[in-house]
């Protein structure tokens, strides 16, 4: 019997469990133990937050592959093609080897079910296992305590900055979300606080588990312009696009208590190759500005709303919104209120998750428009935008995706985008 094709594990895998969400280690951690995945080879770091996980393993990631160090790093979720949430130095792992882990996976649950997210981070932990890395770099998923790469003990974790989100999940205020994103740090390991405002329970959680707490602004400090470690002789930095200083500082300080070396010269060599797609992503259409970013929650959409000041001012703004419906929209919308001049909302975008377009229409009012798809709201912003002006597109990773896929599209026609 042929094997089975990466798209239709992928398929399988959504329709496997009753839940999309169901937090918690039994599962997972029961079928890691039968893998023999549970304590690994490689050194371990474990990054929870409400903002700023992926672009901080992104960071680790480019710094350690500057160096010459192997390693793997699990990321989530993707935005076009799933193997960008598993990457082997940099690269991302073919469909074979993935389809071969989720083969070993299934074989060894047996009755036991698990959520596709599980099968992606236990897929993770298998293709690091099987190409021998020396370090493993762990997005948490939601949460942490209960997250399903929280069946490893983390050697480093860090916390990046912590906001409202996924309430339902993780309770209803940031003291209590705190406790669970600290859930992934261990008793006589370093955690990376990133945010000098962190919530106290953050400190609190942290010392009733016994874990060294690595605080910004006490035992490390940055700027846009320096990192300083410990009291050492600071070195100067530039960080790259679509990353804010304080992850990229999380990033090396948990490089550093994981016992690497960083300097001058490998930050920026490492940097200077690196790419985020959909952080704060800018590109021209004509001579129509486009910037998209997955800002999905509020202190995402005040970051955004910081970057945009930085821009050349323009004529007209026009976004393309659409978000979850579990996310605090009425609260992004005000954010950037003062940004846009006019809101186009796809319908279709997250499928049964995503928000009711006219939701948001009847926040916003009539400077807003749905749209039967994003495509649709695309080339109406283009033709209303008339060759100036900024395009915005936000909202969710699945906004962006799509955005990244329609403006490919735009860019093989006549039309033509640049830099897609």
């Amino acid at each position: 019997m042929d094997a089975k094709s990466l798209g239709t594990w992928l398929y399988e895998l959504e329709q496997l469990h009753p839940s999309a969400i169901d937090l918690g280690l039994a599962r997972c951690g029961e079928v890691a133990e039968r893998l023999d995945l549970l304590s690994p080879s490689a050194t371990t770091i474990t990054v929870a937050g409400t903002n700023g996980k992926g672009s901080t393993v992104a960071v680790m990631e480019a710094l350690l592959c500057e160096q010459g160090v192997s390693c793997g790093a699990f990321t989530s979720p993707h935005l076009i093609d799933y193997n960008e949430r598993i990457r082997i130095n940099g690269v991302e792992v073919s469909d074979e080897l993935i389809v071969r882990a989720f083969e070993a996976i299934d074989l060894a649950r047996g009755d036991i079910s698990l959520t596709y997210f599980e099968f992606g981070a236990l897929a993770a932990l298998w293709v690091f296992r099987e190409s021998g890395v020396a370090y493993q770099l762990l997005e948490v998923g939601l949460g942490g305590r209960l997250d399903a790469v929280n069946i490893i003990d983390a050697d480093v974790a860090v916390v990046t900055a912590i906001g409202l989100d996924h309430q339902e999940w993780l309770g209803s205020d940031v003291e209590t979300i705190a406790i669970e994103k600290c859930g992934i740090a261990r008793s006589g390991k370093p955690c990376i606080v990133a945010d000098e405002t962190a919530p106290s329970t953050v400190m609190q959680a942290l010392n009733e588990t016994g874990a060294q707490a690595i605080r910004a602004g006490t035992d490390y400090l940055f700027s846009e312009a320096f990192f300083s470690w410990q009291g050492a002789s600071p070195i100067a930095w530039g960080v790259p696009d679509g990353v804010i200083p304080l992850n990229a500082a999380a990033a090396v300080a948990a490089l550093l208590s994981a016992g690497c070396s960083v300097d001058e010269r490998s930050f920026a060599g490492a940097t200077a190759k690196l790419r985020l797609r959909g952080r704060r992503e800018h590109m021209r259409v004509g001579d129509v500005s486009v910037v998209m970013d997955v800002a999905h929650n509020p202190d995402a959409a005040s970051r955004l709303h910081e970057f945009l000041t930085t821009l050349p001012q323009v004529e007209q703004t026009i976004a393309i919104f659409a978000v979850m419906s579990d996310k605090d929209c009425r609260d992004m919308i005000s954010t950037l209120e003062t940004d846009v001049d006019f809101w186009c909302l796809p319908n279709g975008i997250g499928g049964e998750r995503g928000q009711d377009p006219e939701k948001l229409s009847d926040y916003l009012g009539d400077n807003s428009r749905v749209f039967d798809s994003f495509e649709e709201s695309l080339k109406w912003a283009l033709d209303h935008l008339n060759g100036a002006g900024r395009l915005l597109v936000f909202g969710s990773f699945f906004t962006v995706a799509a955005g990244i896929a329609a403006l490919r599209l735009r860019a093989s026609s006549t039309e033509g985008a640049i830099d897609v």
